[in-house]
């Protein structure tokens, strides 16, 4: 039977991956994507300032696995966080006329038919402005990690949907883990802000994709797997809690006017971020507390980018 996914164009397609102190998984990634059906594309790996050997194991694994032509490799000086070593890569993929561009955290193993798949949703999707799949948990591979999700605006909050369904369907928000972005949807609504360095920089690229008119697309026949926080060193830790409690303040505070703005600030340090600390109080995260209450410290200091403290 004829696959019809070979009677789609073949678009040029720039897969973007972020390596900070992560060879060994950002490896496990290059190798899912050596044995992809989607010939026409090509990586580039930003290695995001590490301080550890990862550079040296990324270009023996290049020497030794993949032609130059196909991989290119883009050497930081200094952490550039999510957002600023992604947008690296995008400038870099514009620049050689790419039609896409897949962001893909380095943490991640790809199925054979994931791009193939999400270029041929792309073709039917027209005003698709971020396309994405079903991603699964790396450690336990029927269990599923993100499948789109909504966002709250009244609690402050985005709920992932880890419910398991197929075909192609709309979603409030759509996963940095995995994003194919049309290059002409950047130049419209931009590339990822660099204030917020770590998280959250997704949920406000989906925001302004979806301001511009766009539809954010998942199909949930495509699959991929993800090692979740292994990209930035666990849930709990205070890296992990400090972006994503400031982030989330600014993007919230930042999409809400008048009157709704100011309830909503009223309300997370009135209510919701003191019932938060005293639960994790009581499950023993005291690190992850650290981490938050600085984050909205600095919030309220007006701080954002890269943090002093992490």
């Amino acid at each position: 039977m004829p696959n019809p996914a070979s009677d789609q164009p073949h678009h040029i397609v720039y897969i973007i991956i972020l390596n900070w102190n992560g060879a060994k998984d950002t490896v496990e990634c290059l190798e899912s994507l050596q044995r992809i059906t989607y010939k026409n594309c090509h990586i580039v790996l930003v290695d995001n300032g590490s301080t550890d050997d990862s550079k040296a194991v990324l270009k023996d694994w290049i020497r030794k696995h993949s032609p130059a032509e196909r991989i290119t490799l883009l050497e930081l000086n200094e952490n550039l966080g999510f957002s600023g070593g992604n947008n690296v890569g995008i400038d870099h993929a514009i620049k050689q006329n790419a039609e896409y561009v897949l962001l893909l955290n380095n943490d991640t193993i790809v199925t054979e038919n994931f791009l193939t798949q999400l270029i041929a949703t792309a073709n039917q999707e027209k005003s698709a402005g971020v396309i994405s799949c079903k991603i699964k948990c790396y450690s336990a591979k029927e269990k599923i990690w993100s499948c789109g999700g909504h966002v709250n605006f009244v609690k402050g909050a985005f709920y992932p949907d880890t419910t398991d369904v197929n075909g192609i369907l709309e979603t409030d928000y759509i996963t940095g883990c995995l994003m194919l972005i049309p290059t002409q949807i950047i130049r419209t609504a931009g590339m990822l802000s660099e204030k917020y360095f770590l998280t959250w920089e997704d949920m406000d690229l989906c925001y302004r994709v979806k301001k511009a008119g766009y539809r954010l697309i998942l199909n949930c026949d495509a699959v991929i797997y993800h090692k979740f926080n292994a990209s930035i060193g666990g849930l709990y830790r205070f890296r992990s809690q400090y972006y994503f409690h400031r982030n989330r303040m600014i993007f919230f505070s930042e999409n809400l006017v008048g009157i709704k703005k100011h309830l909503f600030i009223y309300f997370q340090f009135l209510c919701a971020i003191p019932a938060w600390l005293i639960i994790e109080l009581l499950r023993g995260h005291g690190e992850a507390i650290q981490g938050a209450f600085c984050g909205y410290k600095d919030f309220l200091k007006g701080v954002s980018g890269k943090s002093s403290y992490c």
